[in-house]
């Protein structure tokens, strides 16, 4: 089980923090994400995202997602969101009516899930690495 947990506090006026959290279990895999946003009474005109995405890439696999909000003051602006599934059919039915491999579509909609975190990165010297250590990760449309 891998039980993942983060907080965003906010104790100073006019904060701002922007979450995006993003997993993928296969296999048996569990996994729990539990988010937290805490607004104190003195962090008026603060504004907070976060967002949690976990795709099941099989059908053994499990996500669940726990987003929080604790706000003690008003004139904030939060919202929270998750969402925990498989891969987008569509989005496979788009590379594969494109003449795509199945099994190298599956590896492109899941690196390309990931890639929207991995190009937010400071420093873009760590990108390629990690893109490579999600791509070894998956057991999906192995490369023949």
């Amino acid at each position: 089980m891998h039980d993942f947990r983060t907080l965003q506090e906010h104790a100073a006026p006019r904060t701002t923090s922007d979450l995006l959290f993003k997993g993928a279990v296969q296999d048996t895999a569990k996994s729990v994400y539990t988010g937290l946003i805490k607004i104190h009474n003195n962090a008026k005109g603060s504004v907070a995202y976060q967002t949690n995405r976990n795709l099941t890439l099989s059908h053994g696999a499990w996500a669940e997602s726990v987003p929080n909000l604790e706000i003690e003051t008003n004139d904030v602006k939060c919202s929270h969101a998750s969402t925990v599934g498989p891969i987008d059919e569509d989005q496979l039915f788009y590379l594969e009516s494109r003449g795509v491999n199945p099994d190298v579509a599956q590896r492109l909609v899941v690196l390309g899930f990931f890639d929207e975190v991995l190009a937010q990165l400071p420093v873009g010297d760590l990108a390629a690495p990690l893109r490579q250590r999600v791509a070894q990760k998956l057991s999906i449309g192995e490369p023949s």
